[in-house]
């Protein structure tokens, strides 16, 4: 359930401040759920973490779990600057943000530490929102 929760949160806050700009930046959402799974699937292989209340899985992760990384990869980028040297500051207030979300989905039960704490995924947050601008800003855009 908290995953479901989590999802429709990523997803209200991400129509209503990104609006528009969601369909410019779905394939922002594409590379960051492609990073997570990553991610996720070496965590959950090497028992660090799991996803124990989930309702649907693929992969040992929970559906909605990438419909909410979805959203919050378009978020990230929305208001990514626009200058590498302003990335990572930026990068390291919105990881407190997403880990805050993180927190209220463990007290939830919707994560399990058995070999991890909350406060490493704040790095791990910081290493792949910066490969998500990383990879994103290789993607062409289209000209206006």
């Amino acid at each position: 359930m908290s995953h479901i929760l989590f999802a429709l949160f990523a997803w209200a806050i991400c129509l209503i401040f990104v609006k528009k700009r969601v369909q410019e930046l779905w394939l922002a959402g594409i590379i960051g759920v492609a990073i997570m799974s990553l991610v996720d699937y070496v965590g959950i292989k090497l028992n660090l973490y799991s996803y124990p209340r989930g309702v649907i899985y693929i992969g040992e992760i929970p559906l909605f779990q990438f419909f909410g990384t979805y959203a919050m990869s378009i978020i990230y980028l929305y208001w990514l600057p626009g200058r590498w040297r302003d990335i990572f500051p930026y990068t390291a207030y919105i990881s407190v943000f997403y880990l805050t979300i993180e927190a209220v989905v463990y007290s939830f039960g919707g994560i399990a530490y058995p070999n991890w704490r909350l406060g490493y995924s704040y790095f791990l947050l910081i290493g792949g929102l910066t490969l998500l601008a990383f990879f994103y800003s290789m993607v062409p855009r289209p000209s206006k």
